[in-house]
C-alpha cells in the first residue's frame, strides 16, 4: 500500500467518524426534542417514526447512489455528499430556531438521503485505497470508527441536551461544525477513477432487483448480504428498544436511556476490531456463527436481567461485541467478492436489502409497543429467539468455517505460530500448497495461518475413519491411497484439479507420510498431475520447530511423553510461487532451502553457548555430566560451578586478546577451560597438537593470540610445544581456586540469573564462537571462524535425528580442535543434558572400550581410522549398549562397516561435513518403521540426507547450472552452519561463500530420494588429455583388488604431454609397484586413467593428520620428490 494511499484511507475514516457524529446526535436531538414536546408516552411513537423517515432513503435512493459510485469517481461523489450534509445540517438549525417541529421528520429524510449516497461511495471507495489483503482491516477500522462516532454522538447529544436546558438549536450549530469538518476531510482524500463512466444512472429501486437477480448464482454473496441484513435489523431494533428498555426496567429519562446504546456501540467497535484481527489478509467467516450464537444470546438474557445499571450494561456490550464479529467478516466479503465495475451497484443493493431490514426493525418497535403492547425486555427476547433460529440455521450452512475457525483458534492455545512469507500466498485464487510432513496436526496448523479454506488430500484409510469421516467431508478433504488402481488416482486427480479450478488452494503432503526419523523423506509426484498445464501456483511450505511435539514421532511414538506446558513454539515459511511445470524432485528442494529460512528465522532468539549450558546444568543439577579415562566424573553442577572458579582466575591471566588459544586433549579439564574462556566472552581456540611448530606458531599469529592454556602433564607428552610463549598453566592456576572462591562459584552457579553468570556484551548471534583452523591437508592452515548461531543450528539438527534423551552417553576421543569434537562432543551434551565420556588417545581402542562398557555409552563417534582400532581392541560386550555409531572425516569403506556390524551388532553410520559447515551437512542414520511406516535412513554408498536445515545443490563445476538427480557435480551446501568466513582472509571466504551458499569443493551426486553421495574432491581430480579423471576411482579399484583398505592413495604431478599424470603412494606392506600395475592394468577402466609402471611409490606409511584424515599436501610433496 502506498503512503498516499494510507493517508486517503486516514482521511476516509475522519470524514466516516465526523458524518457518523452528526448522524447521532442530530437524529437524537431531534427524537429528544419531539418527545419532551409530545410527552414520555409517545416515546415508541417518535422511535418509530424517526425511524421510518431515516430508513425511507436508503430505499428509494440505494439504486442511483450505487450507480452514481459506479459512474463517477468514488472521491468526488464522497465530497459533494458531505457537501450537502452541512447544507442540511444548517436546515436542522432554522429549524429548531423557528420550531417547525413536523419539519424535523423531513430533516431526519435528508440527513438519510445524505448517508445513502455516502454509503456505496465509502465502502466502494476502501478497495481502490487498500490492497485485498488489507482489506479486513481497513474494514475493521472504518467501522470502529463509526461505532466510535455512534458513542460518542449518543454521549454528546444527551449531554448537550442536559446541557442547554431545551435550546436545541444551539446544540445543532455543534453539529453544523462537524459537518464542515467532514467536508473539509473528505477534501484531502486523493482522487480515484470512475469504475464505469458509461453506467446508466437508474432513478427506480427496480435497478436493485435486478442486480440482485444477477447474483443470485452466487449462493456465498446472496447469504453474505441476507446476513448483513439480518445485523442492521437486530442492530436497529437495539437502538430504538434500549431507549425504552432503559424508561420501562430501570427507570431512566429518555435522554439517560441514550447513553445505554453507548455499551452496544462499544462492544460493536471492539467486535470490529476483533474479527480484522482474527481475518488478517482474508475473510474468516468462522466467526460469525459465534457472533451469531452472541447476537441470540444477549436479548433472552436481558429479559431475564435483574434491574441493575452495571448487568444490563455487560450484557449490551456483549451483544454490541457480537455483532461486530458478526457483521465484520459479511461487509468485507462483499467488498472482496463483488466485481469492481459492479462494486458500487451490488453495495448499493445490499444498502437497500440492509435498510429494508431497518424499516422492518423500526414497524416492529411500533408494533410490539402499541398494538401487541409488549414490554422493551419482551421484545428483545423475540427477537433474540429468531436470531437463535437464524444461529442455528447458519451453523448448517457454514459447519466447516466454523469447524476451521475452532481448529484455528486451538492451534494458537497450543502453539506459539509464527508466520514467515505469507505474501506469497494468493488473497484469491487458487494455488497448490506442497508441505513437509512432521506431526498429524500439520493440516490443523497450516488451517491457522490465514484465513482462506484449504482443501487438504488425505491417505484415505484415515479418511474413512468412522469417528472423523464427517468432519472430513465438512472439510472437503480429497481422499486418495497409494493403493488405488488407475480409476480411482485419475479420479482423485479430477477432484483436485476441479477444487483448485473453483478457486480454492489445495495442499498435499507430497512425502505421502509423515517423517519418522526428522528428515525430509522423497517428495511423490502425483501433484505433478493435479496442476498439469493450469498455470496454477506450486507454494513450497515448510513447517519447522514441530517436530518433537508429542503428536511427532520424535520420540519414537505417538504420545510418548507428556506434552510441553508452555505453548510450543512452531514457524511455518511460505516460499515464494513456483511455476505448475515444477518437478516432486524441484519442489522437495524448495522445501529443503526453506529448512534454511527457518533456522535462520531462530538468529535472533539466540544466546551465547555458555548460557544454553547454564540453563542446561540447572536444570541437570545432580546428572553426570562428564567423565574422562583420568578417572574425573563431573556432574551438571560441578561443571558449572567449576568453569565459574576457573573463569575468575583464567580472567586476570590472559590478558586482553580476543582470542585464547587451548593446548588440551579431550578431557574434563579441556571442557572446562573451554566453557571458563566462553563465559568470558572470549573466543577459544583449540590447537590442534598434531601440527608442526611452524604451522601452530602461523595460527598463533594469524589469531593475535597472547595467552595459551595447557597442562603440564600434557606438555611432558608434548615436549615440543613447551616453546611456545604466553603458555599458562593449569596446575599454577587451579591451586590458587581456595574454599572461598569455590563457595562462591557454586553460590553463583545456584543463585545468580543465568544471564549474569557470563559475559555477553555486545553480542549477536553472528559473534564468533571458535576459530577452527582447517587441517592444512592442501596448504597453510586457515581460520574458520564459527559463530554461536552456526553451532548451535548443528547441534540442533543433531538433536532433531539422533533422538537424545538425558540417559544418553557419547563416547569419543575426538579432540577438541576438530570441528566434529568442538560442536558434537564438547557442545552437543552439555546444552542438551546427557553426559560425555573422553579418552585422550582415539587410536587406544582398548581404552575405548572400556570406557564405553563402564559408563553404557550410546553413541559414538569417530573416525574410520579409529574404527578398524576398535575392532582389533574391542570385546562384543564393551559396546553392547551402543544404539548409534556415527563416523566421517574419511570414506567408510563397507567392509569396515560389515565387520564392525558382524562384531558388535550395530551398523556404523557415515556422515559428511566440514570444518567450514560446523561440521555436519550430512548424516545416515538407521532405518525406522513406526506405526507400520518404513523410512530409510541409509543408503549403501551414500552419505546420508542432509540434516534439517541444510541444503544441497549439485552443480555443474563450470557453468554452475543445477543438474539433475544422478549426475555427478561440484556440491554447494546452504544452511545456518555455514562459517562466518576466514580469519583475516576475506578473499579466501570470497573464493568458497558464494551467494550464501558454501562450495564444497566435493564433488557427489543427489539420488531422487535425496540421499547424496561422495565421488571425489574437486582438487582430487585430474585433467589429462582433456578429460577429468577422478582420484578415488582409481583408489578404489586398487584397494578392491587388493582386498584391503586404506594402504595407497593416488595424487598427480605435472606432465608436459597430457597435462597431468597419476601417481599411486601405497604402503610397502601392503604390495610392490609390479604387482599394482599387474592389478591396474587387468583392470577395466579406461586406459588414460591407469598410472604408469613407473608411478608407484613404496612409502613406510600414508601421510595423516591429527584428525585422522589423508594429508593430501603430504601426498603431493612424496611424489614431486619421486619425480624431481
Amino acid at each position: 500500500m502506498t503512503t498516499t494511499s494510507t493517508k486517503s484511507l486516514t482521511w476516509l475514516n475522519a470524514t466516516q467518524f465526523l458524518g457518523a457524529l452528526n448522524d447521532n446526535i442530530l437524529k437524537l436531538l431531534i427524537i429528544y426534542y419531539l418527545i419532551g414536546i409530545h410527552g414520555p408516552s409517545s416515546a415508541g411513537t417518535v422511535s418509530a417514526l424517526a425511524g421510518a423517515a431515516f430508513v425511507l432513503p436508503f430505499l428509494l435512493f440505494a439504486a442511483p447512489a450505487g450507480c452514481l459510485a459506479d459512474r463517477f469517481p468514488k472521491s468526488q461523489v464522497i465530497r459533494v455528499v458531505k457537501l450537502a450534509e452541512v447544507v442540511v445540517t444548517l436546515l436542522a438549525v432554522g429549524a429548531f430556531l423557528a420550531g417547525f417541529d413536523q419539519a424535523l421528520y423531513a430533516i431526519v429524510f435528508l440527513m438519510a438521503a445524505h448517508s445513502a449516497f455516502f454509503a456505496p461511495a465509502k465502502y466502494g471507495v476502501i478497495p481502490e485505497y487498500a490492497e485485498p489483503g488489507g482489506l479486513s482491516r481497513a474494514n475493521g477500522l472504518i467501522e470502529s470508527f463509526s461505532f466510535m462516532a455512534i458513542i460518542l454522538g449518543t454521549a454528546l447529544a444527551s449531554l448537550l441536551a442536559d446541557m442547554l436546558e431545551g435550546r436545541i438549536w444551539l446544540a445543532a450549530c455543534v453539529c453544523l461544525a462537524v459537518a464542515v469538518g467532514g467536508y473539509l476531510a473528505s477534501r484531502r482524500m486523493s482522487g480515484t477513477l470512475a469504475s464505469d463512466s458509461s453506467r446508466h444512472v437508474a432513478l427506480l429501486p427496480t435497478e436493485i432487483f435486478r442486480t440482485l437477480m444477477s447474483i443470485r448464482r452466487d449462493r456465498y454473496l446472496v447469504l453474505t448480504i441476507i446476513g448483513l441484513a439480518w445485523f442492521m435489523f437486530v442492530a436497529a431494533f437495539a437502538q430504538l428498544n434500549l431507549i425504552r428498555f432503559g424508561m420501562e426496567h430501570l427507570a431512566m429519562s429518555e435522554s439517560q436511556s441514550g447513553y445505554l446504546f453507548l455499551a452496544a456501540a462499544l462492544g460493536i467497535g471492539l467486535g470490529s476490531l476483533v474479527a480484522a484481527r482474527l481475518s488478517g489478509r482474508d475473510v474468516e467467516f468462522g466467526i460469525v456463527p459465534i457472533g451469531a450464537a452472541g447476537l441470540a444470546i444477549a436479548p433472552l438474557m436481558l429479559q431475564a436481567a435483574p434491574a441493575e445499571l452495571f448487568t444490563c450494561l455487560a450484557i449490551i456490550t456483549m451483544f454490541g461485541f457480537s455483532a461486530g464479529l458478526f457483521m465484520l467478516p459479511l461487509q468485507t466479503f462483499i467488498q472482496f467478492r463483488a466485481e469492481p465495475a459492479k462494486r458500487g451497484e451490488i453495495l448499493a443493493a445490499s444498502t437497500f436489502i440492509s435498510w429494508c431490514a431497518v424499516l422492518l426493525a423500526s414497524g416492529l418497535t411500533w408494533v410490539f409497543c402499541v398494538p401487541m403492547g409488549l414490554s422493551a425486555a419482551q421484545g428483545f427476547s423475540l427477537v433474540g429467539c429468531t436470531t437463535l433460529l437464524l444461529t442455528l440455521i447458519s451453523l448448517l450452512t457454514l459447519p466447516d468455517f466454523l469447524l476451521r475457525f475452532i481448529a484455528l483458534a486451538t492451534m494458537h492455545i497450543f502453539y506459539r505460530i509464527r508466520i514467515i512469507g505469507q505474501e506469497h500466498l494468493p488473497v484469491q485464487g487458487p494455488a497448490l500448497l506442497i508441505p513437509n510432513h512432521v506431526t498429524w496436526v500439520d493440516a490443523l496448523l497450516l488451517l491457522a495461518t490465514n484465513q482462506r479454506r484449504i482443501r487438504f488430500v488425505m491417505e484415505r484409510r484415515i479418511y474413512n475413519t468412522p469417528l472423523l469421516n464427517r468432519l472430513f467431508k465438512l472439510m472437503g478433504v480429497i481422499p486418495v491411497s497409494s493403493r488405488d488402481g488407475k480409476k480411482e488416482m485419475l479420479e482423485f486427480i479430477r477432484r483436485a484439479r476441479a477444487a483448485m479450478d473453483e478457486g480454492y488452494m489445495v495442499c498435499i503432503f507430497a512425502e505421502g507420510a509423515i517423517t519418522r526419523n526428522g528428515m525430509l523423506r522423497e517428495f511423490r509426484g502425483g501433484f505433478e498431475r493435479i496442476v498439469k498445464d493450469s498455470g496454477y501456483p506450486v507454494i513450497p511450505v515448510y513447517i519447522g520447530g514441530a517436530w518433537g511435539s508429542i503428536l511427532s514421532y520424535a520420540h519414537g511414538h505417538l504420545l510418548s511423553r507428556p506434552p510441553a506446558l508452555a505453548p510450543y513454539r512452531v514457524c511455518i515459511h511460505f516460499g515464494k510461487p513456483m511455476p505448475a511445470t515444477s518437478t516432486a524432485i524441484e519442489v522437495r528442494q524448495a522445501v529443503m532451502e526453506l529448512s534454511c529460512d527457518y533456522f535462520e528465522e531462530r538468529k535472533s532468539r539466540r544466546k551465547p553457548l555458555w548460557q544454553y549450558f547454564a540453563e542446561s546444568a540447572r536444570g541437570n543439577w545432580k546428572r553426570r555430566a562428564v567423565i574422562d579415562s583420568s578417572g574425573k566424573a563431573l556432574s551438571y553442577g560441578r561443571v558449572l560451578a567449576g568453569a565459574l572458579a576457573l573463569k575468575g582466575k583464567l580472567k586476570h591471566k590472559i590478558g586482553q586478546a580476543e582470542h585464547v588459544g587451548l593446548l588440551l586433549p579431550p578431557s574434563a579439564g579441556g571442557a572446562l577451560a573451554n566453557l571458563a574462556l566462553s563465559l568470558l566472552g572470549r573466543i577459544p581456540v583449540n590447537l590442534n597438537y598434531t601440527l608442526s611448530e611452524a604451522s601452530l606458531r602461523s595460527i598463533i599469529k594469524q589469531c593475535g593470540m597472547t595467552s595459551i592454556v595447557t597442562s603440564r602433564a600434557f606438555l611432558e607428552r608434548m615436549p615440543a610445544l613447551a616453546s611456545l610463549d604466553g603458555l599458562i598453566l593449569l596446575e599454577d592456576v587451579m591451586p590458587g581456586i581456595s574454599g572461598f572462591d569455590k563457595l562462591v562459584a557454586l553460590l553463583k552457579a545456584r543463585l545468580l540469573p543465568v544471564s549474569m553468570l557470563g559475559c555477553s556484551d555486545s553480542f549477536s548471534a553472528d559473534s564468533v564462537a571458535t576459530v577452527i583452523f582447517s587441517s592444512g591437508s592442501t596448504g597453510e592452515p586457515k581460520g574458520v571462524m564459527l559463530t554461536h548461531h552456526n553451532i548451535m543450528s548443528n547441534i540442533e539438527a543433531l538433536r532433531m535425528v539422533f533422538r537424545v534423551d538425558l540417559n544418553d552417553n557419547i563416547c569419543s576421543a575426538l579432540p577438541f580442535f576438530h570441528s566434529l569434537g568442538f560442536t558434537a562432543t564438547l557442545w552437543f551434551p552439555l546444552v542438551s543434558g546427557f553426559s560425555v565420556v573422553y579418552h585422550n588417545n582415539p587410536m587406544d581402542g582398548e581404552k575405548i572400550a572400556q570406557m564405553a562398557r563402564e559408563h553404557k555409552s550410546t553413541l559414538l563417534l569417530a573416525t574410520p581410522t579409529f574404527l578398524l582400532a576398535y575392532l582389533r581392541r574391542a570385546k562384543k560386550e564393551d559396546f553392547a549398549s551402543l544404539r548409534l555409531v556415527i563416523t566421517g572425516a574419511e570414506k567408510l569403506k563397507p567392509k569396515v562397516a560389515d565387520a564392525f556390524e558382524e562384531k558388535f551388532g550395530v551398523r556404523p553410520m557415515e556422515g559428511y561435513g566440514a570444518t567450514e559447515l560446523s561440521p555436519v551437512i550430512t548424516l545416515s542414520i538407521p532405518d525406522v518403521k513406526i506405526d507400520g511406516v518404513a523410512q530409510h535412513g541409509a543408503k549403501e554408498g551414500s552419505v546420508g540426507h542432509p540434516i534439517p536445515g541444510v541444503a544441497i545443490r549439485v552443480v555443474d563445476p563450470d557453468s554452475g547450472a543445477v543438474l539433475k538427480p544422478g549426475e555427478p557435480g561440484l556440491l554447494l551446501v546452504r544452511g545456518p552452519n555455514v562459517m562466518l568466513g576466514y580469519l583475516g582472509r576475506d578473499d579466501k571466504t570470497a573464493e568458497v561463500i558464494k551467494d550464501d551458499w558454501y562450495v564444497t569443493g566435493d564433488i557427489g551426486v543427489m539420488d531422487d530420494d535425496g540421499f547424496i553421495r561422495i565421488t571425489d574432491r574437486l582438487s582430487r581430480f585430474s585433467k589429462i588429455g582433456g578429460e577429468m579423471v577422478p582420484h578415488g576411482v582409481v583408489e578404489d579399484e586398487l584397494h578392491n583388488r587388493l582386498g584391503q583398505t586404506g594402504v595407497l592413495a593416488v595424487t598427480s604431478v605435472p606432465d608436459e604431454k597430457k597435462g597431468e599424470r597419476l601417481m599411486v603412494v601405497f604402503a610397502k606392506e601392503a604390495a610392490d609397484a609390479d604387482t599394482l600395475h599387474k592389478l591396474m592394468s587387468e583392470s577395466a577402466l579406461p586406459n588414460l586413467w591407469k598410472p604408469g609402471r613407473d608411478c608407484y611409490i613404496a612409502v613406510d606409511a600414508l601421510p595423516i593428520l591429527g584428525t585422522g584424515k589423508l594429508d593430501l599436501k603430504g601426498l603431493k610433496d612424496i611424489a614431486m620428490a619421486a619425480v624431481a
